[in-house]
């Protein structure tokens, strides 16, 4: 039986150097490892102190932090440390806190806290004293001692960084409102303050634990139904500290109202109003409805008319309107003067814009089209008797107009002269 060591590879760690070091956050734990990192060449001072120190650089993994406006004591912990077992590799982990007056440049090194150099389980480092509002280093190395070791070792674990000299304060955010007790679709002032925090701030708002926005304003006419409102902010860039506030209550009155579309109907005909909604309904002016207080009453109004739907529910009120139109009638002139003295110089047909698909064409005595278009419109293309620029001579044409309103009624045929 043959055994086989596979031994899997890594990229490079993104902080194989000091100066890719990971920041670390107060009281965050992040997890690392340092399989396949190489030695940084910049890091002389390991050689410089071997004898401080206790180890000498190899496989090695930066981290930073900054210490607060007070500094103080620091401690880094290690826990949940996992090696790779080939016998080739080293068994343990090692660290030490390094004060870097020039970052990143190996000479300027010193030790800022002892140093593990056997860290085969948790473990932890601490530097006492540190300055405030001072960036330190933490190198991370895996051991290359021991019989029958030839290469370092290999571990992925979690790193937490804690002490006075890094505490920050959490940010602190609180929210309140003067009115919860609303109507479906009221706007209503939510009111937020946030301490603690002068970095970047995220606002996220959650009604009944459901995410519904993020900004600096709530929109409270989106609440369809009873709820809590509540309010997650995110302190910072790089370190992240969150908050949650405590949960406003929202008494919500469903209320909802809509009248249904506009429609056009010949003068004399009917019409289904299509109207929905919580609550009872009123349907005002009663004028030409079979009934004022159902959601769909038959409208046959003899002029065009505005139908307002109210409905009430528990003293919240809210309002909805439809527009029946009345097609009015086609009036073709059946002749103009476009003699250019400002009075009936176009062909003027009235009421032609309700049919905004309308179709226009006219022909001389021979036949031939002298005018076409789509979308008659008395300002825009209307017929000032022209054809290709040139006024046409006073006789009579014969026109076609086609409404496209979908019944053989709505084409229209005839004759308009032009008088000069």
């Amino acid at each position: 039986m043959f055994t086989f060591n596979v031994l899997l590879l890594f990229a490079q760690p993104a902080n194989d150097n000091c100066s890719n070091a990971t920041v670390l956050c107060y009281n965050q734990t992040i997890t690392g490892n340092n399989i396949g990192a190489t030695v940084e060449n910049c890091f002389d001072c390991a050689d410089d102190y071997p004898n401080t120190i206790g180890f000498t650089s190899s496989s090695s993994v930066w981290y930073e932090f900054t210490t607060n406006s007070i500094g103080g004591d620091v401690t880094i912990t290690f826990s949940n440390l996992i090696f790779n077992t080939d016998p080739n590799l080293g068994q343990a982990l090692q660290a030490i806190i390094w004060t870097v007056p020039n970052p990143c440049q190996g000479q300027s090194y010193s030790p800022a806290s002892a140093s593990e150099t056997n860290g085969t389980g948790n473990f932890s480092i601490t530097a006492f004293g540190l300055a405030p509002n001072t960036t330190y280093y933490v190198l991370v190395n895996g051991d290359n001692t021991g019989t029958g070791v030839s290469q370092p070792a290999e571990v992925t674990f979690d790193i937490l960084l804690t002490g006075p000299g890094v505490i920050v304060s959490p940010p602190v955010a609180t929210i309140s409102a003067s009115n919860t007790i609303i109507c479906q679709g009221d706007i209503v002032p939510v009111d937020f303050s946030v301490t603690n925090c002068s970095d970047t701030l995220a606002l996220n708002w959650y009604y009944n634990n459901q995410f519904i926005q993020d900004s600096s304003t709530v929109n409270t006419a989106i609440f369809s139904q009873d709820g809590y409102l509540k309010l997650i902010i995110e302190c910072g860039n790089i370190c992240v500290y969150t908050d949650t506030t405590d949960s406003i209550f929202f008494n919500v009155t469903p209320i909802e109202v809509d009248a249904g579309n506009d429609t056009i109907i010949e003068l004399g005909s009917s019409v289904v109003l299509n109207g929905s909604g919580t609550a009872n309904p009123v349907w005002t002016p009663e004028t030409g409805l079979s009934s004022t207080t159902t959601f769909t009453p038959t409208a046959t109004p003899e002029v065009t008319t505005t139908y307002f739907l109210t409905v009430t529910n528990n003293g919240c009120v809210k309002t909805d309107e439809v527009t029946v139109k009345i097609k009015e009638i086609i009036i073709i002139p059946s002749a103009f003067t476009p003699n250019n003295d400002g009075v009936n110089d176009i062909w003027e047909i009235k009421n032609i814009n309700q049919y905004p698909n309308n179709i226009v064409k006219i022909y001389d005595r021979s036949g031939q089209l002298v005018f076409k278009t789509t979308g008659y419109k008395n300002i825009e293309n209307r017929w000032d008797g022209t054809y290709k620029a040139k006024l046409l001579p006073s006789s009579t044409y014969y026109y076609v107009i086609d409404l496209r309103n979908g019944d053989k009624e709505a084409v229209f045929k005839g004759f308009v002269t032009i008088i000069k």
